[in-house]
C-alpha cells in the first residue's frame, strides 16, 4: 500500500489553484506514473501534496526527478529543492490547511517556484517575512535561504480563496 503523502501527479494544477492564473499549470491534463514516463511540457509542472511533515521529502524528491528531466545543471537543482523544501516547510507550519500546491515554471534564464497554502484557523492572511534570528534560536531561517538562493521573491494572495502563493525565481543555469 502507498503512503498517504506520496504527491499527486506532475502537471496538475491543485484545485485551489485553478481559479487562480497565476498558480494554474499550462499544457496538457494530469497523467499517471512515474515523472520519467509523464509527458510533461518542456517549462511548467505542478503537484498537489497533504499538509504533513512526509511530504516534504516527496517534495524534495519529485522536483529533483523533475529538474534531472529536464537537464537542469546540479548545482541549480540543489539551489531549487532547498528553496522548495523551506517554502514547503513554512506552509506546513504557517498555514493550516490540509494540502500545499507546488508549481514549477522555466524559462531559458529563471526558474519560478511557486508554492500555494491554505489559510486556515488563527493563520490569518500574514504575509511570510524575513526573520533575523539569533544564534540560538532553532527556527527563522527559511526565508533567509530562500533569499540567499533566489534573484528574488514574492507572496501573493489571492482574492478568490484563504490562501498564500509564495514564489522564488532562481537562475535555470
Amino acid at each position: 500500500m502507498a503512503p498517504p503523502f506520496l504527491p499527486r501527479p506532475l502537471n496538475r494544477p491543485p484545485p485551489d489553484a485553478r481559479g487562480d492564473r497565476s498558480s494554474r499549470a499550462d499544457g496538457p491534463g494530469p497523467r499517471q506514473g512515474a515523472l520519467s514516463e509523464a509527458r510533461l511540457p518542456a517549462s511548467d509542472a505542478s503537484f498537489e501534496l497533504p499538509a504533513h511533515p512526509l511530504s516534504v521529502g516527496a517534495a524534495r524528491r519529485v522536483v529533483r526527478e523533475l529538474l534531472t528531466v529536464w537537464d537542469v545543471p546540479e548545482g541549480v537543482r540543489d539551489d531549487v529543492v532547498l528553496v522548495v523544501s523551506e517554502l514547503i516547510t513554512n506552509a506546513l507550519v504557517h498555514a493550516g490547511g490540509t494540502r500545499i500546491g507546488c508549481r514549477l515554471h522555466r524559462t531559458a534564464e529563471r526558474i519560478r517556484v511557486e508554492v500555494a497554502d491554505e489559510i486556515t484557523g488563527d493563520a490569518g492572511s500574514a504575509l511570510p517575512v524575513t526573520c533575523r534570528p539569533g544564534p540560538e534560536d532553532p527556527h527563522g531561517r527559511g526565508l533567509l535561504l530562500v533569499e540567499a538562493l533566489s534573484l528574488g521573491w514574492g507572496v501573493t494572495l489571492p482574492s478568490d480563496r484563504a490562501a498564500r502563493v509564495v514564489r522564488a525565481d532562481l537562475r535555470s543555469v
